[in-house]
């Protein structure tokens, strides 16, 4: 084999290797940003503080939570798309391992107390059966401080024209908020992810 035939055959060789390399390490990161967006566990002040309405129109503080790992999302009932996917697929985790919703709440917060009423939140925890759901919203200034807190944001925003959205839409944060037994936000993941994700997030994050 020739000199130039030898060298050639050694590019090949370290392209392949410093491209395999780079896969991986690519797709390390690509899973590490698909599943948490990694910071220190950091208390929820407002977990104290803040008080809202259940499907039944009865008053939760949300410090009755305390004490037990949850899963929370803010959104709104008339979401045409991310909110039901997000839901969906937090309902198809919960179906994967059913024995996980004896100790994980997982709670939705809606954003858009205007429309969303006891019944319409009654409906919605319905909608996404049998995950144990519990759907809460209340005044505006008790919303606004849990979602500061959470690193949320949430504003109204013009109609798209889906039906479903009715009048007006809610532009909103897009992640599941992991909430260990002493109000501690562990993590957050957004909502986007898998089923499977999201088991992986609860035995890493909640550990129930």
């Amino acid at each position: 084999m020739s000199f130039l035939n030898r060298k050639n055959l050694l590019t090949m060789a370290l392209v392949l290797l410093f491209g395999a390399a780079g896969f991986i390490i690519t797709r390390s990161w690509m899973h590490r940003s698909e599943n948490s967006l990694e910071r220190p566990a950091r208390q929820l002040k407002s977990l104290e503080q803040v008080t809202l309405s259940d499907s039944k129109g009865r008053k939760i503080p949300m410090s009755s939570y305390t004490g037990q790992p949850r899963i929370l999302y803010m959104g709104y009932s008339h979401c045409p798309d991310m909110c039901p996917m997000a839901l969906s697929n937090l309902s198809r985790a919960m179906r994967q391992e059913p024995e996980l919703q004896k100790t994980v709440q997982t709670i939705f917060i809606s954003v858009d107390p205007e429309r969303d009423s006891p019944d319409q939140l009654g409906k919605y925890e319905r909608q996404f059966a049998p995950l144990r759901l519990a759907a809460l919203t209340g005044a505006e200034e008790e919303i606004q401080t849990l979602a500061t807190d959470l690193g949320a944001s949430y504003e109204k925003a013009p109609a798209t024209g889906n039906a479903k959205m009715g009048e007006y839409g809610v532009n909103h944060s897009l992640f599941f908020y992991f909430i260990d037994e002493q109000d501690r936000l562990v993590a957050t993941l957004p909502s986007g992810i898998s089923p499977e994700a999201i088991l992986e997030a609860v035995h890493e994050h909640l550990d129930p």
